[in-house]
């Protein structure tokens, strides 16, 4: 990070730096369900008292608009949740509607005011849309470890969300079978993620709720879900494929990331 010049023990007023930095991984490309930050589309963060203008590039020119305003959006709606910062600015960066959609996005103007003619102009349903292939892979992920843990399709059906427990914020999972407790090691992150999905998506979240559920919330039985995991599996690689293969672009448009860059927390500047 590159500091302006100051005397004294004055300090920089605005919003905590780290605290732009955790909202901008909370900004999720909706295709890929995956951060931002760790695809690396987020290129400069500039702080200036309560404003943050944050540089957003993509894999291709050609990115389709609708899902470029749908993250710029996001960008700029997240900043705007953390303390201090009451202006935000996403600028999109070698796209050929970049001017469009930075000074859409900047304004608050919805997307099918923008773009008028688009045919997909509600963006509410397809980010719906997507959220439910997120929590697909997501589950499908999740449930593979249990049956690789030895879980039995029974067992993983039979669970409910009130028997999935975390071991002190860390990386363990708990899980509650047949009133004994089981320690899945390293479990946490993928239970996690699958949980969050489950909420974004609107599904019930009571403790009661059975934990594996189609994406309508209906139960799954224990003799479809093998093929359940099959259908889930083609689309869990067909995002990993369109994930491998933005990084690729992108590396190509862009370079590769050097030892002075971190993905967790590209090039920043903050005038006082």
């Amino acid at each position: 990070m590159t500091m302006a010049a100051r005397s004294g023990p004055a300090t920089c007023a605005g919003p905590d730096e780290a605290a732009v930095y955790a909202a901008l991984d909370r900004v999720i490309d909706p295709e890929l369900d995956e951060s931002l930050l760790k695809l690396e589309f987020i290129d400069g963060v500039h702080i200036e008292g309560d404003c943050v203008t944050v540089g957003l590039r993509l894999p291709t020119f050609w990115c389709a608009p609708n899902f470029a305003y749908m993250m710029a959006r996001d960008t700029r709606d997240r900043l705007l949740e953390v303390a201090g910062v009451h202006r935000a600015r996403v600028t999109l960066k070698d796209h050929f509607a970049s001017d469009e959609i930075t000074a859409g996005v900047t304004e608050g103007r919805p997307f099918e005011e923008v773009f008028p003619g688009d045919a997909e102009g509600n963006l509410d349903g397809l980010r719906q849309l997507f959220r439910r292939k997120a929590f697909t892979m997501r589950q499908e992920r999740f449930v593979r470890l249990l049956l690789d843990a030895g879980l039995s399709s029974e067992e993983v059906v039979g669970l409910r969300l009130g028997d999935v427990d975390f071991v002190d914020n860390g990386d363990d999972l708990l899980l509650e079978i047949s009133g004994a407790r089981r320690l899945l090691p390293g479990g946490a992150a993928l239970a996690r993620v699958y949980l969050a999905r489950r909420q974004e998506l609107g599904l019930d979240c009571e403790a009661s709720t059975p934990l594996v559920t189609d994406s309508r919330g209906s139960p799954v039985p224990a003799a479809d879900l093998v093929d359940s995991l099959r259908g889930a599996r083609r689309q869990r690689v067909s995002m990993e494929f369109n994930t491998s293969l933005c990084r690729g672009l992108l590396t190509t448009r862009y370079g590769a990331s050097g030892p002075e860059r971190s993905t967790d927390h590209p090039a920043s500047t903050r005038t006082c």
